[in-house]
């Protein structure tokens, strides 16, 4: 501890010295009562590092318990969507089919509303995917001239249900902002006996904290599209 003296003060009683230390002044009777109890010379420095020492620990604190609310808010926003891990195998059909033939796929009035391209989205997509296949002789849009054929397959779809996160909630929210999905039904008729011979229902919910890193959400019809042109696929026997 370096001390020194620095002036002498001449009142109008008597004269006494004081003591600098780190710009404070001290009479030499409070440094001898310092001295004697053991107490620090610097009590500023420890309030202000003890101070500094609790704001980190408070934001500390702070951050870790945001972190726990947007793992559970997380787990919760998976947990309710659909289990796709445990989809069942697709039941063949009980006939093959060379030629399939789409009707103009369609979707609730509230979905055509606020997605007025998503039917149209999803067609396209499953076309796509099931021509680049190449197992069918013919992959085309029904019309009403078109001839009863054993060997042709009508398909038909409508979403009962989409959630398409945007951009600028997923930027801002990322996973809190939830999953994207589609929900549909899907009918496969026969064209010569204009019989229905497949009515399920279908569905696909992204990841929240998959979509946040990857932007799946702007694929999601796309991707939809292929995976119930798969399923045609799987659903045809093998011979």
């Amino acid at each position: 501890m370096n001390l020194f003296i620095v002036k002498q003060f001449q009142s109008s009683i008597t004269r006494y010295p004081l003591v600098s230390l780190d710009n404070k002044y001290f009479s030499m009777d409070t440094l001898r009562i310092f001295i004697r109890s053991g107490c620090s010379m610097k009590p500023d420095q420890n309030h202000y590092t003890k101070k500094v020492t609790m704001k980190f620990s408070s934001l500390f604190k702070l951050m870790a318990v945001l972190f726990v609310l947007f793992l559970l808010v997380s787990c919760v926003g998976t947990q309710n969507q659909p289990d796709q891990a445990a989809a069942p195998s697709v039941k063949k059909l009980e006939k093959q089919y060379d030629t399939l033939l789409f009707s103009p796929f369609t979707a609730n009035a509230e979905i055509a509303t606020d997605y007025p391209q998503a039917a149209k989205e999803l067609q396209h997509s499953m076309m796509t995917t099931l021509q680049m296949e190449k197992q069918f002789k013919k992959i085309d849009i029904a019309s009403n001239n078109q001839p009863a054929d054993g060997k042709t397959l009508i398909i038909k779809a409508n979403i009962t249900d989409l959630r398409i996160v945007n951009g600028a909630a997923r930027f801002w929210g990322g996973a809190m902002a939830g999953s994207s999905g589609v929900e549909l039904s899907l009918q496969l008729i026969d064209s010569a006996t204009q019989k229905v011979i497949r009515d399920e229902k279908m569905s696909s919910w992204n990841n929240a904290f998959g979509a946040a890193w990857s932007g799946s959400d702007n694929t999601l019809l796309d991707d939809m599209g292929k995976i119930v042109a798969q399923n045609v696929i799987d659903s045809m026997p093998t011979h």
